[in-house]
């Protein structure tokens, strides 16, 4: 009976080894013919926290609701953007004044926050592809009956905020005599004020923006006239910062591709109604 037992136990001990090893065959087989892994469209950067400066007073790219929590189309498409390339957006509200130096000193990875694309910051910065179009307007009180445009200027007053291309068209337009004087305030929601104390006749300010203080404000202002610039606006990063370029700007192209992009300005441009 041993005897019998063990030749058994031999087969059944030869014909696994046999079928491990037609296995261990096949399995290798199986990977070279599988093909390489494709790398995904947007980079992946790794579940790392990217700081993220905005100036929260610029309606609807970014405000503070009821809450105080920053929310609007930028802080958004930054969220969506990282969802893309594995980061995690950690956003402060900071001041416009400030916001690129702090983004150099090394205070934060990124700048979205409207921000125009300009031959002078690409020296000592990096954009992101533009990732909407703006233009820039006049506002006016709704009351306003003596402007309709650029050409209505030449007496009147405007205010800005500082340290925006804004601020660089009045002050060009200024020196062209096509504006009497520009006042300028550290944000759009001191320069609108002004508007609405009438301290100044209008507001020199991209049309999204406009649209924006509008609904923030109803039935007391309105655009005169038509857009008098075209702007992209991108995404800031740190000059020579190409891992973060890359990924931002591979990212923005799927959220055009995929729709999302359209439905964030559906959301934010046409849809939102300002409690």
């Amino acid at each position: 009976m041993r005897r019998a037992f063990s030749g058994r136990l031999y087969l059944i001990v030869w014909a696994l080894v046999a079928a491990l090893a037609l296995a261990g065959c096949q399995r290798q087989q199986a990977q070279r013919q599988a093909p390489a892994p494709q790398a995904g469209p947007v980079p992946d950067l790794g579940g790392r926290t990217i700081r993220v400066a905005t100036d929260a007073t610029y309606p609807p790219f970014e405000m503070l609701d009821e809450n105080k929590n920053i929310v609007g189309y930028d802080i958004d498409l930054i969220t969506e953007i990282c969802k893309l390339a594995n980061c995690k957006p950690d956003i402060k509200s900071t001041a416009w004044d400030g916001i690129f130096p702090a983004l150099q000193k090394g205070d934060f990875d990124a700048v979205i926050s409207g921000v125009t694309i300009t031959a002078e910051r690409d020296k000592t910065m990096d954009f992101t592809d533009p990732y909407i179009e703006v233009g820039q307007v006049l506002l006016v009180r709704a009351d306003e009956e003596r402007i309709r445009g650029l050409e209505d200027m030449a007496d009147k007053s405007v205010a800005v905020q500082r340290g925006t291309t804004n601020d660089e068209t009045a002050t060009q337009l200024q020196k062209e005599g096509k504006i009497k004087e520009v006042k300028r305030f550290p944000t759009f929601d001191l320069a609108v004020r002004s508007l609405l104390n009438k301290d100044v006749d209008a507001v020199v300010i991209d049309n999204t923006a406009a649209s924006g203080y509008m609904g923030t404000n109803p039935n007391q202002l309105k655009i005169a006239g038509e857009k008098f610039t075209s702007e992209g606006l991108g995404i800031v990063v740190r000059e020579g910062d190409k891992e973060l370029q890359n990924a931002f700007n591979a990212a923005l192209k799927v959220l055009k591709e995929n729709g999302t992009m359209d439905r964030l300005y559906q959301k934010w441009f046409v849809e939102f109604k300002p409690s």
